[in-house]
């Protein structure tokens, strides 16, 4: 049900990353503020880093800015701030892997575009199995771009977390459901690094809160179910030069490069990747590195359009589902930035 603020306040909810080793856990606290305030930035605010693994008893206060606002679908009126975590000198606190991601860039320069592919799980709260296994026992197949409500099974939750992207500006550019049944994925318009990556972490936010009321468990876990095709967060990148000119010789330096830095890559694919990437199932196999054309067991998938135009992209595969996207792109672009595709 929608809120609505009071005339000349405006509600903003501030969202962050805590300090999580594997994955950091998604934070947030509303505050209610004069709406001059707020007009031309969102103001600073603290927390409370002691409790969220980015602090201690006695340091704990930490910094939140934000650096990107989008409407609030939940209450009108409102925004949503998503904030990096500074001390209060103003450093960066070192689990801002964004500001990381964000120094780099600033380097390689403009040009390169990015779009994920997240797949997630929807799991019951009362036995903690993917919604709709026990009601369709049949393997894989059926449920991909399923229709039906034995096949397409958390559909109502999905088109409500589509519309709360709408509402609050954040632009997608599909959902389907996938192999497994409570399986979905949504995919991340092809943007710049960070507003993708901020795109990606504000969506799963936004997912959680339309879950929340259901009530079902949002998980990112690669591999739910041991019977069937894991969930992975397939990264879509390309530079201004491989949108030019990506032909056979261009693509077998990148991936030259790429592999030479594969066992790095792999320790930023999310926690849990062996039991997802053993080249079953539609994954690559996380102990080694291989490309292809229009190969989805593979490391890198070349798209056929890509090699038929001979200028495009690389689909990476590796990643899993509950990656911190920030991470994943600083270890490939890196990658990319010592071949010749900047």
């Amino acid at each position: 049900m929608d809120s609505t603020v009071k005339k000349n306040r405006t509600r903003i909810e501030y969202i962050w990353l805590d300090g999580g080793e594997s994955l950091p856990k998604l934070r947030s606290k509303t505050r209610f503020v004069d709406s001059e305030d707020c007009k031309d930035k969102i103001p600073d605010w603290n927390f409370d880093g002691g409790s969220t693994e980015q602090g201690s008893l006695k340091n704990s206060d930490r910094c939140l800015r934000g650096v990107r606002a989008y409407k609030d679908p939940f209450v009108e009126g409102g925004f949503l701030a998503f904030c990096e975590v500074l001390y209060h000198n103003g450093t960066h606190h070192e689990t801002n892997t964004r500001h990381h991601l964000s120094q780099l860039i600033e380097e390689v320069g403009e040009g390169i575009l990015v779009g994920f592919e997240q797949e997630f799980t929807f799991v019951n709260t009362a036995d903690l199995q993917p919604l709709g296994l026990l009601l369709s026992p049949e393997k894989q197949g059926q449920y991909y771009c399923g229709v039906g409500c034995m096949n397409a099974i958390g559909r109502f939750i999905v088109d409500e977390f589509e519309h709360a992207c709408s509402k609050a500006g954040l632009e997608l550019d599909g959902l389907n459901a996938e192999v497994m049944p409570g399986q979905w994925e949504f995919q991340t318009k092809a943007q710049d690094p960070l507003k993708s990556s901020d795109d990606l972490w504000v969506a799963r936010y936004i997912m959680e809160r339309v879950a929340e009321a259901k009530p079902v468990i949002v998980s990112y876990d690669p591999k739910p179910h041991p019977d069937f095709n894991g969930a992975a967060c397939h990264t879509n990148i390309s530079t201004e030069s491989m949108r030019t000119k990506f032909e056979d010789s261009d693509i077998s330096d990148l991936m030259a490069h790429i592999k030479m830095d594969h066992e790095e890559h792999m320790k930023v694919c999310g926690e849990g990747y062996e039991r997802r990437m053993t080249g079953e199932c539609e994954a690559p196999d996380h102990s080694k590195f291989t490309w292809g054309y229009s190969d989805r067991g593979a490391s890198i998938r070349i798209p056929e359009k890509v090699k038929r135009d001979g200028a495009g992209y690389i689909e990476d595969r590796r990643p899993c589902s509950n990656i911190d996207p920030y991470k994943v792109l600083y270890s490939l672009v890196s990658s990319i930035k010592e071949s010749n595709e900047l």
